[in-house]
């Protein structure tokens, strides 16, 4: 039990981190604190999403999609908050956020 918290802990802490560089305007050194967070928790939904984010920031796509896939794969709901943050029209939404969106390379992220 004490491990968890530890564990939980120490990865809030650095996707903590994360948002504060990506506040600062440093999207790359928040890339390398979100891929600690992972490392130490790899099942946080809202790390990969938030990396997912700052990829598609420098434009990096297909590393964000691995990371969304990843993010919706573990928390479903991630789905409508990707359709949310970039204003998807349906069709597009539909087509992204699809079950086959999930069923492709979802299980490794960057």
């Amino acid at each position: 039990m004490a491990e968890t918290y530890w564990i939980k802990k120490e990865s809030q802490e650095l996707f903590d981190k994360a948002i504060e560089m990506e506040a600062e305007g440093n999207t790359v050194e928040a890339i390398r604190f979100y891929q600690k967070a992972l490392q130490v928790n790899p099942k946080n939904a809202q790390t990969l999403y938030n990396l997912g984010i700052a990829y598609a920031t420098l434009e990096r796509v297909d590393q964000a999609i691995r990371c969304w896939k990843r993010a919706i794969w573990l928390e479903p709901n991630f789905r409508d908050e990707l359709v949310k943050a970039f204003a998807l029209d349906d069709e597009l939404s539909e087509t992204l956020v699809s079950d086959d969106f999930l069923t492709y390379d979802c299980c490794k992220v960057a």
